[in-house]
C-alpha cells in the first residue's frame, strides 16, 4: 500500500475498534493512557479551544514555533482529505507506521485489560488522541499545539498534563446537544480547559470576559485578554491575505502579514502571536523577528483558501452562525457590491436557517448542494428549501458538489464553497473534475 492507503488503513483500524458517536468524558481514555504508561505527562504543550479560528490560531502558533528553531507538532481536526493531515511534525506529516504502531500498542491494551470489555470503548476521537499522544511521548517534541476537538472540560485533549498556555478562541453556539443551550454555558466548558498557575489567552468578548475571570479565579490561572489587553489597528484586507498592526503587553508595536484570507483573520493570527509572547518564558528563541516570519509563511488549507484569483474561488469550512456571520463580513469587504456564487453544503445538526440569514444581502447567488456519502449532509433539495426561506436567490440543488461548483463556474462571478468542512475535504479530493480552472 502507498502512504495514502495506509491511512485509509489507519482510519479503518480506528473506527472498527471505537464505540460509536460521541461520548464525551475523560474516563475512558485515562484508563487507556494510564494501561500505556501515562504518556500525556511529559509532551509541553499548547492548548486550544473556542468556537472558531481554533485551527488559524493553531497553524499560526505552529508556524511561529517552527521560525523560532523549535520541533512543533500540531495536532488538529477533523482531516480534509485524508487522516495524516491531524497530526504534523513540522511542515510534514507524522509516518503512518508511527501511527500503525501506536494503534497495536491501542489494540493489546483494549484486548486485554477488563475495563474496556464491558461497554467502556473509548471513541473514535479518544482513540486518534490517545494515539497522537503515544507518537508525542516518543518523539519528544520541544512543543505540541492540540486543537479541542468539540468544547474543552471533556474533550479528550484535555487529557495533557503538561500545558503550558491554554488559548479560548471566539465562542459561539455550536455543539449545544453536548456543550449547553445558552453561550455562557458553552463558554464555561471552553474555560475549563486553564490550568492552575499557568498562563490562559482568551480572545475576548464582552459579554463573555468577566466569566472568563470569574473561571481564571477557580482555577488559579494567570490570564490576559486579547480585546483589553492588546491594540489591533490598520486592518487591510485582500484575496492574497490580511496586514494588520498589533501591539499588547511586552509587545511593541509590529506591523504583520499573514497569507490567511478572510475579516476575521487578524484578530485569529493576533491571538497566536500574543500567545508567543507568554510562551517567550518558556521558549526564548521567540522573537519579534521569528513572530513575523511564522504568521507571514504560515499555510491553513480550507479556511478561506484561494483556489483561483483569475476567477476569484475561495473555500471555507465555516459551518455555524458565528462563522457564516464572518464569512459575510468577508464577502462584503473583499467583493463590495458584487454578486457572488455560494456553493453551500451544511450538516442536518446545524443551525442552517440562521447560518444562512447572514448571506442576506451580500450578493449571495446560492447552488445547493451535499457531502456525497455523509449521513449527516442536508439533502440538496432541503438546503435549497432553506435558501428560499431566507428569501436568497438560489440556481438549484445538485447532488454532487463538483455538478454545483462547474455550474457556478460557468456564470463567470466570484464564487464561495463553505458550510462544512467535510464540504471543503470533497472538493480539495476533486478539484481535478472541476472545469474552467
Amino acid at each position: 500500500m502507498n502512504e495514502k492507503e495506509e491511512f485509509a488503513e489507519i482510519e479503518r483500524r480506528l473506527q472498527n475498534m471505537a464505540s460509536p458517536g460521541i461520548r464525551p468524558g475523560l474516563a475512558r481514555l485515562a484508563r487507556l493512557l494510564y494501561e500505556a504508561g501515562m504518556p500525556q505527562c511529559g509532551i509541553p504543550a499548547v492548548h486550544i479551544a473556542g468556537t472558531n479560528g481554533k485551527g488559524s490560531v493553531a497553524a499560526s502558533l505552529h508556524s511561529i514555533l517552527l521560525s523560532s528553531g523549535y520541533r512543533a507538532f500540531l495536532y488538529t481536526s477533523p482531516h480534509l482529505v485524508d487522516f495524516s493531515e491531524r497530526l504534523m511534525d513540522g511542515v510534514q506529516t507524522v509516518p503512518a507506521a508511527k501511527w500503525h504502531k501506536a494503534i497495536g500498542k491501542i489494540e493489546n491494551i483494549l484486548n486485554s485489560t477488563d475495563y474496556f470489555k464491558n461497554g467502556n470503548l473509548p471513541t473514535y476521537f479518544e482513540l486518534a488522541t490517545a494515539a497522537a499522544i503515544m507518537i508525542l511521548s516518543e518523539e519528544k517534541p520541544d512543543a505540541a499545539i492540540f486543537e479541542t476537538g468539540m468544547g474543552g472540560r471533556l474533550d479528550a485533549t484535555n487529557i495533557l498534563k503538561d500545558v503550558r498556555l491554554s488559548v479560548i478562541t471566539p465562542i459561539g453556539m455550536d455543539h449545544t446537544e453536548y456543550l449547553g443551550d445558552s453561550i455562557e454555558k458553552i463558554a464555561d466548558e471552553k474555560f475549563a480547559i486553564m490550568r492552575k498557575g499557568k498562563p490562559a489567552l482568551f480572545a475576548g468578548d464582552s459579554k463573555l470576559n468577566e466569566r472568563f475571570l470569574a473561571a481564571v479565579r477557580k482555577s488559579g490561572a494567570l490570564p490576559q485578554i486579547l480585546s483589553i489587553d492588546y491594540s489591533i489597528t490598520g486592518v487591510s484586507y485582500s484575496l492574497s491575505g490580511s496586514d494588520f498592526t498589533l501591539k499588547g503587553p511586552d509587545l511593541p508595536e509590529n506591523r504583520y502579514h499573514t497569507p490567511l484570507v478572510g475579516t476575521f483573520q487578524p484578530e485569529n493570527v493576533s491571538l497566536a502571536a500574543a500567545a508567543a509572547n507568554i510562551l517567550k518564558k518558556d521558549f526564548p528563541k521567540i522573537t519579534q523577528e521569528t513572530v513575523r516570519d511564522g504568521i507571514s509563511s504560515v499555510r491553513w488549507p480550507g479556511r478561506m483558501e484561494v483556489i483561483s484569483q483569475k476567477q476569484p474561488f475561495l473555500i471555507d469550512g465555516g459551518h455555524n452562525p458565528h462563522a457564516m456571520r464572518r464569512i459575510a463580513q468577508t464577502i462584503r469587504e473583499l467583493l463590495p457590491g458584487k454578486r457572488v456564487n455560494v456553493v453551500i453544503a451544511m450538516m442536518r445538526d446545524k443551525e442552517t436557517g440562521r447560518a444562512l440569514s447572514y448571506l442576506s444581502g451580500t450578493g449571495a447567488v446560492m447552488y445547493c448542494t451535499e457531502v456525497p456519502g455523509c449521513a449527516r449532509s442536508l439533502k440538496a433539495g432541503e438546503m435549497l428549501n432553506m435558501a428560499k426561506k431566507e428569501g436568497l436567490e438560489a440556481m438549484g440543488s445538485f447532488n454532487d458538489p463538483v455538478d454545483a461548483i462547474n455550474a457556478a463556474l460557468a456564470d463567470d462571478l466570484p464564487l464561495l464553497c463553505c458550510g462544512s468542512l467535510f464540504l471543503v475535504g470533497y472538493v480539495k479530493e476533486h478539484l481535478n473534475e472541476l472545469s474552467g480552472l
